[in-house]
């Protein structure tokens, strides 16, 4: 907790400081996509061009869920999406499998779904019911 006596007062505002410990809660997507980096895919990958129509269909509270499920954290870094080291890797062709993700490596691991409504649906369910280490 910051007391009113603390140096941080003169230098930040409550806002300001929130923003440096906790992360911006603005969520682009559009940025996120222009930065994320692809191993064993690239931007015009099928399955990655149906990912992005997912993700940019989704509302705000499952973009939280997916940047959870990925990163470990629903929280944007200072600076923006931009700032953050995003990376999308080939998980093999089973479909039959679920999205999962190194969350220490902002790395998600993502199948070669052959349709959006498998990529969609498959997400979908493992954001809802993924469970962390329950640290939050």
């Amino acid at each position: 907790m910051v007391v009113d006596e603390s140096p941080l007062t003169f230098l930040f505002r409550p806002d300001e400081l929130e923003l440096l410990i906790r992360g911006s809660p603005v969520y682009d997507f559009k940025e996120l996509e222009r930065v994320t980096m692809y191993e064993e895919y690239t931007a015009d990958s099928p399955v990655i061009k149906n990912f992005w129509s997912v993700v940019h269909s989704m509302t705000e509270g499952q973009q939280k869920q997916l940047l959870q499920f990925s990163t470990g954290s629903d929280r944007v870094p200072v600076g923006g999406m931009s700032k953050m080291k995003f990376t999308i890797a080939r998980q093999g062709a089973d479909t039959n499998r679920l999205p999962s993700a190194h969350t220490c490596f902002n790395i998600l691991l993502l199948p070669e779904y052959q349709s959006l409504e498998k990529l969609k649906q498959s997400l979908l369910l493992a954001i809802t019911h993924c469970k962390g280490f329950g640290m939050s």
